[in-house]
């Protein structure tokens, strides 16, 4: 996250989106549920496994959904389930009448397909920086990816060296930083990663490069929608 290149910074930045994701409760009727594993009726409750929500933005009146899972948590259809339930749960109180899902493909293929799976359809793009609620978020999550990309802790560098370049490649699009300047800095510091191992600087060279370019040029997200009545007609199918 922006500005968690510190163990202070990382807790500080949790504190703060912790207390963003609860205030809304109040101001808007929704937000942001913790995730428990093997949650049951009189039972202690077990760990926080991820989370699941709405949030609203500043690019439109529609709600958007949310959800991430600790990583030993993934690929089990958690993220339906969680989010069918928290879709469920809109409709039923009123909260709103649709809801969005903007999510960056290239990045989260999972998340595109659980949006399929949700009965959301595909509605159109979005450009990334109209995304961006302001620029100096954008320099502290561009700074956190080129921290991220020499000294992050990863358990897969090659993949690490797709997402973070792609990532500050989608920022500088939105004009966060110079062109030249972050592209010299994501190769200086994948050629200093604790992990790199025996990914030769030749490959380092071509991966950090494609996948910043490509950030510059797929700098749409993908945004699916579905409605409260969209969403009654495609019960009987989910049951």
């Amino acid at each position: 996250m922006a500005k968690a290149t510190t163990p202070e910074q990382c807790l500080e930045c949790a504190r703060q989106r912790i207390a963003w994701h609860n205030s809304t409760w109040d101001t808007l009727g929704y937000g942001v549920w913790a995730l428990r594993d093997g949650l049951s009726e009189g039972a202690p409750p077990g760990p926080v496994i991820g989370w699941c929500g709405l949030i609203s933005t500043s690019h439109g009146p529609t709600p958007e959904i949310l959800y991430g899972f600790s990583r030993p948590f993934w690929g089990g259809g958690l993220a339906t389930e969680a989010a069918s339930a928290m879709i469920e749960w809109a409709f039923d109180e009123n909260i709103c009448d649709e809801i969005d899902a903007v999510i960056f493909g290239p990045l989260n293929p999972g998340s595109s397909a659980v949006a399929l799976k949700l009965g959301m359809t595909h509605s159109g793009t979005m450009r990334f920086d109209e995304f961006l609620p302001d620029q100096q978020l954008g320099r502290d999550v561009l700074d956190y990816e080129i921290w991220r990309l020499q000294d992050g802790v990863c358990l897969d560098f090659r993949s690490l060296l797709f997402q973070a370049p792609f990532k500050s490649g989608l920022l500088v699009s939105a004009g966060v930083a110079d062109e030249t300047d972050t592209l010299a800095a994501l190769l200086a510091g994948a050629k200093q990663h604790p992990d790199r191992a025996d990914v030769a600087e030749a490959e380092i060279n071509a991966m950090v490069g494609d996948s910043f370019r490509r950030g510059l040029k797929e700098c749409d997200l993908d945004v699916y929608h579905v409605s409260r009545t969209n969403w009654a007609a495609g019960r009987v199918s989910r049951i």
